[in-house]
């Protein structure tokens, strides 16, 4: 009598589906913080300079999202 055989494929299939998750919610939460620090540095310096016009948080906002996805790219490709 033969003992039974573990498939590696029906194992793997539930651990990839997991890691994928697992990596996706994490670019997620990574491209928030890059952009919520972005932004609070530049509501402080705005602050800081006492300027009428928002003009640090908006700079900083726009290169903050460029950063999410030039972040997002490089991790996976």
């Amino acid at each position: 009598m033969k003992p039974p055989t573990m498939n590696p494929d029906k194992d793997q299939k539930p651990k990839k589906k997991l890691d994928d998750f697992i990596r996706y919610s994490s670019l997620g939460f990574e491209m928030i913080a890059i952009m919520g620090l972005g932004t609070f540095a530049g509501v402080k310096i705005d602050q800081w300079l006492d300027l009428q016009f928002p003009a640090f948080t908006l700079g900083l906002m726009i290169l903050a999202v460029i950063g999410a996805i030039y972040h997002a790219i490089r991790k996976f490709l």
